[in-house]
């Protein structure tokens, strides 16, 4: 009798176990159907023909790659597994890697994109554009491992080098037919007034050579060579009015708006020499009155600037700052700041001068529509920034010279 209710529990939780155990079997097999689709997903994604695919350890040891990635850099997995991103990255943009993954790792950021060169196995360098994901942990959302997606851009930088190339190419060519038509111009202005001052003058000698001297018609030469002289003047200065660019249209201007067109402008040039930009535009910034077109060049020969100017400092420390903000008295000023090495307090005074340069390659041209056309305003070269001060209402021009340090 003690045993009865135990033989009736023991009926009892039979079925319950048989029933139980099918639920288990057919959650069990919907999950390995699930897992078999995420596998054929994750190997479509590998076995991509356009992107490499890689996923890095917390030591940036390569634990995965796709063939695609393997053919871009010329090494084969099991060769890669033995490396670091960081061993076939160029010398210069190491520093930069480092940087980058440790703020992945340390939780600061959970993604970055970059465009910088690989070396291959065969020592040739190729173009990448990176895209870099923290992978998390399952009790952290910060991870020690990356994953990252490569796209080769070797072919697109090298036509943008051509470009680049042609560009200068046609601007040096178009520059030099201008000097030699704005010479040849020059000349023939200038050539005719002088040619009559020569005839005028000799003629002169003569009249006044007669026995006895001819002194109304030396009277009327002398006054011939006075009017070509005023000629000749007047030539100078309608060159001298050309340079100054006087008359130029003049419109409202968003400088914002245009320091954002040239950023894009220079975007490829940024992204190439792995310059971090930050601007810090006044929202509230009220409108200048200037040549848009002039105004334009000025600010892309600054940017243009500052951006070589860095070519000599390493690549963690290329940084770029643009700033605008409305002045106490109607200015509107545009500060460009680079980390570059800046000039020479001793060429501080010949900045402005005609055909100077501190390039190698540089002509040294002077962009007078900075202090006229353009709404008066004037350009200021520091050591290592630029300044841009427009009078929003006024033409009053401002003359603004930097310190030396102290």
């Amino acid at each position: 009798m003690a045993n009865t209710p135990i033989r009736k529990n023991s009926r009892q939780t039979a079925p319950k176990r048989r029933v139980a155990q099918p639920k288990a079997s057919k959650r069990l097999a919907q999950l390995e159907r699930e897992l078999r689709v995420n596998e054929e997903r994750w190997q479509a994604v590998m076995n991509n023909p356009i992107m490499g695919v890689t996923v890095l350890g917390a030591d940036h040891r390569f634990i995965m790659t796709n063939p695609t990635f393997q053919t871009m850099v010329g090494y084969t997995d099991t060769e890669l597994k033995k490396l670091t991103a960081i061993d076939i990255t160029p010398s210069d943009h190491r520093d930069l890697n480092r940087r980058l993954f440790q703020e992945l790792q340390e939780g600061k950021r959970n993604h970055f994109e970059l465009i910088k060169q690989l070396q291959r196995k065969d020592n040739k360098l190729i173009w990448i554009q990176l895209h870099v994901f923290g992978i998390p942990n399952r009790t952290s959302s910060v991870g020690q491992h990356t994953f990252g997606m490569i796209f080769d851009i070797t072919e697109k930088m090298q036509a943008q080098d051509a470009l680049q190339v042609a560009q200068a190419e046609i601007a040096q060519s178009t520059q030099s037919s201008r000097m030699g038509a704005m010479t040849a111009s020059i000349a023939h202005e200038i050539k005719q007034p002088l040619a009559a001052i020569m005839t005028n003058a000799n003629a002169g000698l003569r009249w006044i050579g007669q026995m006895p001297p001819n002194v109304a018609e030396t009277r009327m030469a002398l006054e011939r060579i006075v009017h070509e002289s005023q000629r000749t003047d007047d030539v100078v200065q309608n060159i001298r009015a050309m340079f100054k660019s006087e008359g130029s249209s003049r419109t409202s201007v968003d400088l914002n708006e245009l320091i954002n067109e040239v950023l894009t402008l220079t975007k490829g040039e940024i992204q190439k020499r792995a310059i971090i930009v930050r601007t810090k535009l006044d929202e509230n910034l009220p409108p200048a009155t200037a040549n848009r077109v002039q105004l334009q060049q000025v600010l892309f020969n600054l940017v243009t600037n500052a951006i070589e100017a860095m070519d000599s400092v390493s690549i963690p420390n290329r940084q770029l700052l643009i700033k605008s903000e409305p002045g106490t008295s109607g200015d509107v000023s545009v500060a460009i700041e680079d980390t570059g090495v800046g000039i020479d307090l001793e060429h501080i005074d010949q900045i402005f001068s005609s055909f100077f340069t501190t390039k190698g390659s540089g002509w040294g041209w002077v962009y007078r529509s900075a202090d006229q056309s353009l709404n008066r305003m004037a350009v200021v070269c520091g050591l290592r920034e630029a300044v841009l001060v427009a009078r929003s209402f006024s033409s009053r021009c401002r003359s603004l010279r930097p310190k030396p340090n102290t």
